[in-house]
């Protein structure tokens, strides 16, 4: 397995999905690399690890396998509330309103 860390410095990115960081974003929801996200506030991260957690859920036994960390309880409660939402939303034949299709897909 290949390590990776991204990091972005620039706040003045492209928004979240935008091209911009589409290499980077690839990157780190590949499911074949370890990955550590640093990026500043507003960036994306959590949406980031929420589609890098859905990709990697059909690849193990058993969800515990798979480790995220954050800084904060809150970010960690939100990309739980974020997964599980995207698992529900799995069943609908489009992407509902308000989530963002990459995460949908």
């Amino acid at each position: 397995m290949v390590a990776r860390t991204l990091q972005s410095t620039d706040p003045m990115q492209p928004e979240p999905g935008e091209l911009g960081d589409r290499t980077q974003r690839d990157t780190a929801t590949d499911p074949q690399l370890s990955v550590l996200v640093q990026a500043p506030a507003g960036s994306g991260k959590t949406t980031l690890l929420t589609q890098r957690f859905l990709k990697l859920l059909p690849r193990v036994a058993a969800p515990e396998r798979i480790l995220a960390l954050t800084f904060t309880r809150k970010a960690a409660q939100e990309m739980r509330a974020r997964v599980i939402a995207a698992l529900r939303a799995s069943r609908a034949d489009h992407c509902p309103a308000g989530m963002d299709p990459g995460t949908w897909a």
